[in-house]
């Protein structure tokens, strides 16, 4: 599966394995990540490099998941864009996908991953979003 030429994911995560893996994988395929620890962390970097895409852990050092979300969906009001995100975390059962789909992540993937539906969620999730410009 192909993922669209030009895409820039900010990972939110604070494992540094983690991080560096996404990493790995996406610049085999061409796309730009911007690896933040934390959502204060990942709200600066949004204001600076808008993404096409965040994946976000739940378990964070200064708030949670459901915190990030929150952040992001503020952020696409301010700019009048749309931002996916997909929660990439350690909560597997079913509630805490139905409790991360209801905060309003576009897909819930739990850890450990496999590649195949990882690169097929973002592909399925970033072709919906058109290019996005923060417009002031």
């Amino acid at each position: 599966m192909l993922l669209r030429k030009g895409l820039r994911i900010l990972i939110v995560d604070s494992n540094l394995d983690s991080r560096e893996l996404l990493a790995i994988i996406f610049n085999q395929y061409g796309v730009e990540t911007i690896a933040a620890t934390c959502i204060s962390e990942s709200l600066e970097i949004m204001e600076r490099i808008q993404p096409n895409l965040v994946i976000g852990e739940i378990a964070l050092p200064d708030g949670d998941g459901y915190d990030l979300i929150r952040k992001v969906k503020l952020f696409e009001t301010k700019y009048k864009v749309r931002i996916p995100a997909i929660a990439l975390t350690i909560y597997a059962r079913k509630s805490d996908q139905i409790g991360a789909l209801a905060a309003g992540f576009c897909k819930h993937l739990s850890k450990p991953f496999e590649l195949e539906e990882l690169i097929a969620t973002v592909a399925s999730v970033t072709q919906e979003a058109p290019e996005m410009a923060i417009s002031a």
